[in-house]
């Protein structure tokens, strides 16, 4: 069902005109361009036709101003464009006919050029021509792949399991893969296309995009070194690459979790430097700033890293990402309890307790209360009580059992639970 509403003609219009913003929709159409010749032919025709109905004037406003949005980052849309209205120039010019008593062939087909209808047509058919030698030359060219077509391939791949904990860059959200036996025969034979096309492209023209591209190609791979190493060599090219650094980031951070103890905390020290570095250079890459925030959390860090995380959330908070980012800051915290000694955990819920900082006080509460230890707060109240109790500390004793009744108040309004109460 998908798979035909995706090559319906409106769908295929709107992505003509740009108009599609629903990530799905048009990552399957792009995927489509490269599995399914029909479909390309199909989408070709199209282009040809929406060219040749703007040049006639035939799209409405809202349609012609969505085709010229698109000319700019369209190259070939663009030369179509000025073809189809040189070649309809020349067939509507007024010629002056030579006086015959009977008009020649060529004086014939010229009049017939005149006409719109006829001129158009001409048009079309020459620009389809054209449109067939373009992509039967580019098949043949590998060394003009600049890495796009096959990103987006490996985008398509990885659109339901993402390969690595990092966010790499211009990669939609997908949940992590925990998993990862070997791949299906076709996907294998697409990703050997993809390597080979992406390593061909590196040889024949080195620039930054072909060696950023085939460095991601290798980081989803878990080629770690592979894929530092064509990030340094396109940071040659682009130094100021924010995506580039965070993607050489990712590599480093990826690799420090297969790596020895004595290695790893030297590979997530490369990370963090490079996140930090994409961050400076593009204070709005999201997937930077997600990143620095997992290595400050890797690292051990808690303090950088609950700073770093609740950053990030101000920036985006309604993504899937985001959804992460706050189970991420919520096992921080409860990772802080645990390595907290018993005494910390007690001092820091009085403090909540006498500021009558509720939400604090309820979160170490329940960060400790089925710990089969010391930590629990209502264990230590109790015997702090108690202590207080056979040393004649009324004013420790009072407030110990007040703090009891507080956290019965807790139990009861969230789970009617009357064990601390009673």
């Amino acid at each position: 069902m998908m798979g035909e509403s995706l090559k319906s003609e409106r769908t295929i219009r709107e992505y003509l005109l740009g108009r599609v913003s629903d990530e799905t929709t048009l990552e399957g159409v792009e995927e489509l361009l490269f599995t399914d010749e029909e479909f390309c032919s199909q989408v070709a025709l199209m282009e040809d036709g929406l060219i040749n109905d703007y040049v006639l004037g035939h799209l409405d406003k809202t349609d012609a101003a969505s085709f010229r949005s698109t000319l700019a980052a369209n190259q070939d849309r663009q030369a179509k464009l000025e073809l189809t209205q040189a070649l309809r120039e020349k067939a509507l010019a007024r010629n002056v006919q030579p006086v015959a008593e009977k008009p020649s062939l060529l004086d014939s087909l010229r009049a017939l050029f005149r006409q719109p209808k006829y001129a158009a047509a001409f048009a079309a058919l020459l620009i389809a021509v054209l449109v067939a030698g373009l992509y039967l030359s580019r098949r043949n060219r590998p060394g003009e792949i600049d890495g796009g077509d096959e990103l987006a391939q490996l985008q398509a791949i990885y659109g339901q399991e993402r390969p690595t904990e990092t966010r790499i860059s211009q990669f939609g959200y997908a949940p992590l893969a925990r998993l990862r036996g070997a791949p299906e025969e076709r996907q294998s034979s697409r990703l050997r296309h993809i390597e080979n096309s992406l390593i061909e492209a590196t040889e024949k023209r080195p620039d930054e995009r072909s060696h950023h591209a085939l460095g991601v190609f290798y980081l989803t791979q878990q080629k770690y070194a592979d894929a530092i190493r064509e990030f340094e060599s396109a940071l040659k090219f682009s130094e100021g690459s924010a995506k580039i650094h965070n993607d050489l980031g990712a590599a480093y951070f990826e690799r420090a979790k297969t790596s020895a103890r004595e290695k790893r905390l030297e590979e997530l020290a490369h990370a963090l430097e490079e996140f930090t570095k994409a961050t400076e250079l593009d204070g709005n890459l999201l997937e930077a700033l997600f990143n620095k925030s997992l290595a400050l959390q890797e690292m051990g860090l808690p303090r950088q890293a609950r700073e770093s995380w609740t950053l990030y959330l101000q920036r985006d908070a309604s993504s899937q990402w985001a959804e992460e980012a706050r189970k991420n800051l919520s096992r921080l915290g409860a990772e802080q309890t645990r390595f907290r000694t018993d005494e910390q955990v007690l001092q820091d819920f009085l403090i909540a307790y006498r500021e009558r900082d509720e939400a604090r006080a309820q979160r170490i509460h329940n960060e400790t209360k089925g710990l089969l230890r010391g930590a629990s707060v209502p264990l230590q109240l109790s015997r702090r009580y108690l202590t207080a109790k056979q040393r004649g500390d009324g004013g420790e004793a009072q407030e110990s059992l007040e703090a009891l009744f507080y956290i019965g108040g807790f139990e009861q309004a969230q789970h009617s639970e009357f064990f601390f109460l009673s």
